[in-house]
């Protein structure tokens, strides 16, 4: 019994894994690679980016940010709040370590740049996609499973963080 719903279970994340390929695809541009607007789908909400998206998180960026970028994203169940912002190391160790991540943040093994899809795209921010990068390390945060009351709205936040020399880190948070 337990084969076959070890069987059953991979099937569908296959199936899974599968269509959502197939819905990132259909929302790409075939000459570019770039995200395009699909109907029906997740759409870009116009006049609301890192303030909102850090009033959201309840996130306050370093004093030392600069480059500090945000979109929010109205999806099919979730809306989707971005946050990127670059500086120095420590300062960026020091606002992350109060996220309260759930594990030590680990090594990001680089995805393909060319095949990587995502229905929420850094691109729309002018970033790359932190999954494609080298020198990221990443974690997760469930706020209401840590009972951090500050966040208790937000249901989750992913978290990578790159570093680009000379010091400096870019962070990216991802909430919803």
């Amino acid at each position: 019994m337990t084969r076959t719903n070890s069987l059953t279970n991979r099937i569908t994340s296959a199936v899974v894994t599968v269509l959502l390929g197939l819905s990132a695809a259909a929302c790409t541009d075939s000459s570019s690679g770039t995200p395009k607007a699909c109907s029906g789908g997740p759409v870009w909400v116009e006049g609301q980016g890192s303030t909102e998206a850090a009033g959201f998180m309840r996130v306050q960026t370093p004093t030392s940010a600069t480059d500090v970028k945000g979109a929010v994203q109205s999806g099919f169940q979730d809306t989707t709040y971005l946050i990127s912002f670059t500086a120095p190391t420590a300062d960026a160790e020091t606002f992350i370590a109060d996220l309260r991540p759930e594990e030590a943040l680990r090594a990001n093994t680089p995805r393909d740049s060319k095949t990587y899809t995502t229905i929420t795209p850094w691109s729309h921010l002018g970033l790359p996609e932190p999954e494609t990068e080298q020198r990221v390390r990443t974690a997760s945060v469930c706020p209401p499973c840590i009972k951090d009351e500050r966040r208790a709205t937000v249901q989750s936040i992913t978290i990578f963080i790159q570093d680009i020399g000379d010091g400096r880190a870019r962070v990216y948070l991802k909430a919803f």
